[in-house]
């Protein structure tokens, strides 16, 4: 509330104070249920709110002269206030706004003398409650304040909010840490410099003034983008207040890393083998169509090679089930590295692999699987005390990418290749073997 309005009201009744040789003047605020409050006195009060329904202030007709206080019951914090008992009294009305029962209050200890300005009083009415009005206007001004700051606080984000007349700004505490300024109150002009530092702290800087560029001019533009500050990533939200620039603009800075991180791990997981980690049968073909759809363009060939582990189902009854697992889980990571970074490998199902070859020469289909399965046969696989001896067979098949045909190449690809491997496990097992092109 303002300080200038209380003092006002405090001079006032020391005017009426002197003016009346009242022993105690105070203007009340009181409400329709006659709960009050006194706004301002003519001496120092340490009073809390009161009740003055039931004291017989309003059911009778004031003209400015005083009267008996003793037809009247008054709170006792008031005789507390005036340390004694009054013998006279005078109620001014004068209404405010929400407070429709309030007043100037004046007690006497002793009969006023005659001659006294009271019948006077009652044309200060309306400086009473055109001051007691603006005391409450800006105590709920205040309030509505207070109320919105523990809103934007609560808000688990940065506010930046720019006020309609493009002077004045208000931001929180987490938009304070952001851009390196105090909470609270700002000119607008001082926060463009802050948040400009900020962008040009983000690994994507260029692109975001490039968006922001294009919509210099346009007071209500809307704009929702990724603001990417190294580990972190803050979802930055811009829009008019009410859709209207001229009523202001808004900045939510939300930090999303944890809930990008977590989308991310959930499509590793989806387009992931649990066991051996490697990319799983869906994502292989979602990916390979991709490649040969990339392949067509240029007319590069493409190879599919199908490796299955051999005599598997033994390992499981000889060493248990566990056994088998990581044993799966060794030759997909020694396959995995005997390969190119840029060929894609996967676990196909059970205990057989797939990879993909792009725009291999015809001499690399067959070297890569031979890579792949002396690096399985060359070392035992150690499960606890056991050596496992463990081999492959390939099946290899090459094709050319021809537009249009990304996924019939690919079918036709697997298919080859299969009966290739199935070849090579016919033929005794731990080889390589090249379907016909």
């Amino acid at each position: 509330m303002s300080t200038v309005d209380n003092d006002a009201l405090g001079g006032l009744c020391q005017f009426v104070r002197s003016a009346s040789a009242a022993d105690l003047v105070m203007a009340v605020e009181i409400d329709a249920d006659g709960r009050a409050g006194w706004a301002a006195s003519s001496a120092s009060l340490q009073v809390a709110g009161f009740n003055l329904l039931r004291s017989g202030l309003f059911e009778r007709d004031w003209n400015g002269e005083p009267a008996d206080a003793s037809q009247f019951r008054l709170p006792t914090v008031l005789l507390h206030a005036l340390k004694g008992a009054p013998t006279h009294l005078l109620f001014v009305p004068a209404p405010s706004f929400g407070a429709p029962l309030s007043g100037l209050l004046l007690l006497w200890k002793h009969a006023p003398a005659g001659g006294q300005l009271t019948g006077q009083l009652p044309l200060l009415a309306s400086s009473v409650t055109r001051l007691l009005s603006a005391r409450r206007e800006k105590a709920r001004e205040l309030t509505v304040h207070n109320q919105f700051i523990d809103l934007v606080e609560s808000v688990p984000a940065g506010i930046v909010l720019m006020e309609g007349d493009g002077v004045g700004a208000v931001i929180n505490e987490r938009a304070a840490d952001l851009l390196g300024c105090q909470p609270g109150n700002h000119r607008a002009h001082d926060l463009a410099e802050p948040m400009r530092i900020l962008r040009q702290r983000c690994d994507n800087h260029a692109e975001l003034e490039q968006a922001y560029a294009a919509q210099v001019g346009n007071v209500s533009f809307a704009s929702t983008l990724n603001w990417a500050l190294g580990e972190r990533t803050l979802e930055v939200d811009t829009h008019p207040v009410r859709g209207n620039g001229e009523f202001g603009r808004i900045w939510l800075f939300t930090d999303v890393t944890a809930e990008l991180l977590m989308a991310a791990e959930l499509r590793r997981l989806a387009a992931s083998d649990p066991l051996t980690g490697m990319p799983n049968r869906r994502h292989f073909e979602e990916r390979s169509a991709q490649i040969i759809a990339a392949r067509e363009a240029t007319g590069h060939s493409v190879a599919v090679l199908m490796l299955d582990v051999d005599h598997f189902k033994k390992i499981n009854d000889s060493h248990g089930h566990p056994a088998g697992d990581e044993v799966l889980k060794v030759v997909a990571k020694r396959c995995r590295e005997a390969l190119r970074d840029r060929d894609l490998f996967a676990r196909f199902g059970g205990e057989e692999f797939v990879a993909l070859l792009a725009a291999p020469a015809p001499e690399d289909a067959p070297a890569a699987a031979e890579r792949m399965r002396t690096a399985v046969a060359a070392t035992p696989i150690m499960v606890g005390d056991a050596r496992i001896n463990v081999t492959v067979s390939i099946g290899a098949a090459l094709g050319e990418a021809v537009a249009g045909r990304d996924q019939a190449l690919l079918d036709d690809l697997i298919a080859r290749a299969d009966e290739a491997l199935y070849r090579a496990k016919a033929e005794g097992r731990n080889r390589v073997c090249m379907a016909a092109a």
